[in-house]
């Protein structure tokens, strides 16, 4: 296993999966202000692999743990606003 370091918060992509501190992630957004950014990513269940809630890292942080796993992917959902609501109808 391959695996990248992150040094460009601007190459993060929905499609790749990424390794921090061990655990399998996947990169949902980012948030807060231009100065401090924060950088949201899911977890990826993987079998014998402890369920881990969902991690928020800043810029420095994002640069220190999290590296891409070459040759990984995930699968995107995409889903509008609209068809959520009327699905739990």
């Amino acid at each position: 296993m391959e695996l990248n370091s992150v040094y460009d918060p601007k190459l993060l992509n929905p499609t790749k999966v990424y390794q921090i501190d061990g655990a399998f992630y996947k990169y949902f957004h980012s948030s807060g202000s231009n100065t401090h950014p924060k950088y949201v990513f899911g977890h990826l269940p993987i079998p014998g692999q402890k369920q881990k809630l969902n991690l928020v890292l800043n810029r420095d942080k994002l640069m220190i743990r999290c590296s891409e796993v070459v040759g990984m992917t995930c699968n995107t959902t995409a889903t509008k606003d609209c068809s959520e609501q009327l699905q739990l109808f």
